[in-house]
């Protein structure tokens, strides 16, 4: 029986999948690992892939595109999960050395008390200069280990940002304990189910920790209508969780994206980026501040999300 179980959500990932198969097969961890995948109506080979891999147990499960949901999706993965720990990857995530898994298990077998690890990330070598300074300032790209907890009532009492920070965790690269996401999942949601869990395995009286030994590569192209998308669904789940409304009316969301327009284009000018990149960066960080208002706005509102969500 595996000691832990990689699961990851696949929708068309053929062009990652070969190098997070070899990733996961190498690595070097105390018992065994399997791979369980959840695809949802993969059309570009996925499956065959997965079919075809070699040096890890695999299992294809599949999930109807219009049944996938962040939380419950993955709560269907660590129910088929043997392993006594599930550590989630996303499709385009690359682990980093055969210790990947082991690092990131590592907080986790030495405190019981802790629910889940989460990796640090790292941006691909083709990163752009914005999407790599926004990476280095995340939570999630510290080198420094550390774990949390959360005496009672103490989350109630602090600021939305502050309140975030402390339930930090991204199943970009993550592990947790089997039997602790069995009786605590995450909830059903279009986005945001990790920190949404954070928030509730840390109300139960477990920790969270944040292993900077476990590297995961990952990071996004930019382009306008995905980054608006992107902020769009993270800012109305953090709204609907954390109650955090970063640009909450008109006025701000002009001084907003006029200095995020002027940061990016200094960000991608001294981290030698071409001249039509630099101009780039303000449609960019424009769009990125628009999601950030009207995902907050259209959940005040009640409005249903939108069909591409």
């Amino acid at each position: 029986m595996p000691s832990v179980s990689v699961v990851v959500p696949v929708k068309d990932g053929a062009a990652h999948l070969p190098a997070l198969i070899a990733a996961v097969a190498a690595q070097e961890v105390a018992g065994d690992a399997e791979l369980i995948a959840l695809d949802s109506g993969s059309q570009d080979g996925s499956r065959a892939l997965l079919a075809a891999a070699r040096g890890v147990p695999v299992r294809v499960l599949d999930v109807a595109p219009g049944e996938f949901d962040h939380g419950a999706t993955r709560n269907r993965g660590a129910r088929e999960a043997s392993g006594e720990f599930v550590a989630f990857l996303s499709q385009d995530a690359l682990p980093v050395g055969p210790r990947y898994l082991e690092a990131l298990l590592a907080p986790l077998r030495r405190d019981p008390r802790l629910a889940g690890a989460t990796a640090r990330q790292v941006p691909r070598p083709d990163c752009d200069p914005v999407a790599r300074a926004r990476l280095a300032a995340s939570p999630v790209a510290e080198d420094s280990a550390r774990v949390t907890f959360a005496t009672p009532g103490e989350l109630d009492a602090l600021p939305p940002l502050e309140r975030l920070r402390r339930c930090t965790f991204d199943d970009v690269g993550s592990a947790v304990r089997r039997e602790v996401l069995l009786a605590h999942p995450f909830p059903k949601t279009r986005f945001g189910e990790d920190v949404a869990w954070a928030d509730r395995v840390l109300r139960a009286g477990f920790g969270l920790a944040h292993a900077p030994a476990a590297e995961v590569v990952h990071s996004h192209p930019r382009r306008a209508r995905a980054l608006f998308r992107r902020r769009y669904l993270e800012h109305r789940a953090l709204a609907e969780l954390f109650e955090l409304d970063t640009v909450p009316d008109v006025a701000r969301l002009a001084h907003a994206a006029l200095g995020a327009g002027l940061r990016d284009v200094a960000l991608s000018w001294r981290g030698g980026a071409s001249f039509a990149d630099c101009l780039l960066a303000v449609p960019r960080a424009a769009a990125e501040v628009m999601g950030q208002y009207a995902g907050p706005r259209d959940a005040r509102r009640g409005r249903p999300w939108p069909e591409w969500a």
